[in-house]
């Protein structure tokens, strides 16, 4: 019996261990159970700490879009998206950073025109049109970029034409920019160009014809510049040859008639120099070798030798005579002395002796004129070295005297 009680107690200790072991998992489950489960309380403090979390964001959001707005930059908006990429003010941000994005695009693309505008050069319209290719002003960025192109080539062609200065280059610039800025200054250049050459000219003619000296000379210029500026001057010097030439003339003649000396040549020069400065003086020597031709050339009767002549040609001829014929006679003879007076100094003395004969039968001017112009010419024609070594032809009667015989 006691064998079997020592061999007991080992199976019911065996026997209930499972049971513990069940009861102390199940026992533990529920206190797990119980542990993981919250309360009400705990719950409620959940969900209060939730809405103060909320209430946390929601204010911080809203402070920093306030910050933002009062800020009013990309910047701060952009840095309130990163900030709050779910906030209540995301969607009006964005709208904020477009705006202000657009906004700044207009305000530089005023800009960049107002610098454009300011510059006023084809370059600066052109940089404006590189930047804001899309700008508000490209289509009169353009316009202007081909009116400053014109307008600076205008004014290059025009400082170049300046700078030359010459009637070419400023005509070269009216033909190319026949409508450009400074056509009308370019007119008044050149019609100042052409009456600066017209003057240079003309006072280059006056000074060559100055310098020349001759009338020949100033009547050039006067041809050349009827309207010069040395014109009154040019006709006073040409008046001034024109007196020295009467005057140089009225002496040589003078000096030739007082070298000749005959009454003839006195009376050729009051003939020619009517109020030549030796009128007076001519008159005199004239009338006084007239006075003394006449006392040197012998009287004779004329009126016996026509009336002879025509009785002599009477009877050579037949006819009658008439009155006619001895007053055509008597003409000739008169104006044969009268010749004779004037000229008579110009023959030799050897001549006028064998000449101007009265013991002849008959004496007769008109012989005695003829007689000694023949031999007057005679006498040139011994003086070869003078007038040449022939042949000579001998001198006609003169007709006028020989007109009243016929």
């Amino acid at each position: 019996m006691s064998g079997d009680w020592r061999q007991q107690p080992r199976r019911a200790g065996r026997i209930p261990f499972p049971k513990l072991a069940i009861v102390a998992v199940v026992a533990g489950a529920a206190l797990a159970s119980a542990c993981s489960q919250p309360s009400d309380t705990q719950q409620a403090q959940q969900q209060q700490q939730q809405a103060a979390d909320e209430q946390a964001r929601k204010e911080a959001d809203e402070k920093a879009w306030a910050d933002a707005e009062k800020t009013g930059t990309v910047a701060a908006y952009t840095a309130y998206l990163q900030n709050f990429g779910s906030g209540a003010h995301v969607s009006e941000a964005s709208q904020r950073i477009v705006a202000l994005n657009e906004g700044a695009r207009k305000a530089a693309d005023e800009k960049a025109w107002a610098d454009a505008e300011k510059a006023g050069t084809a370059a600066a319209y052109t940089a404006y049109i590189q930047n804001f290719g899309g700008g508000a002003h490209v289509v009169e960025a353009r316009q202007r970029v081909t009116e400053q192109s014109r307008k600076e080539a205008d004014d290059k062609a025009w400082a170049d034409a300046v700078r030359a200065g010459t009637a070419a280059a400023i005509t070269g610039y009216t033909q190319n920019f026949s409508s450009g800025a400074h056509v009308a200054e370019a007119r008044q250049r050149l019609a100042a160009l052409d009456e600066q050459a017209r003057k240079d000219a003309d006072d280059k003619a006056w000074a060559d014809a100055d310098k020349a000296g001759t009338a020949a000379a100033f009547n050039g210029y006067i041809q050349k510049f009827g309207s010069g500026a040395h014109v009154a001057e040019a006709r006073q010097r040409l008046a001034a040859f024109d007196e020295q030439a009467r005057k140089d003339a009225d002496e040589k003649a003078w000096a030739d008639a007082v070298k000749a000396g005959t009454a003839g040549a006195f009376t050729g020069y009051i003939q020619k120099f009517g109020s030549g400065a030796h009128v007076a003086e001519a008159r005199q020597r004239a009338a006084a070798l007239e006075t003394q031709a006449r006392k040197e050339v012998p009287t004779i009767d004329i009126q016996k030798t026509c009336q002879v002549a025509a009785g002599a040609m009477l009877s050579l001829m037949g006819g009658t005579t008439t009155e006619q014929d001895v007053n055509a006679c008597l003409d000739s003879e008169q104006k044969a002395r009268d010749q004779l007076v004037k000229d008579l100094a110009t023959y030799a003395s050897a001549d006028k002796k064998q000449c101007m004969r009265t013991d002849v039968y008959l004496p007769s001017y008109v012989e005695w004129l003829t007689c000694l112009e023949m031999e007057r010419d005679v006498r040139k024609m011994e003086r070869p070295q003078q007038f040449g070594a022939g042949p000579w032809t001998l001198p006609r009667v003169r007709s006028a005297i020989n007109a009243g015989g016929r």
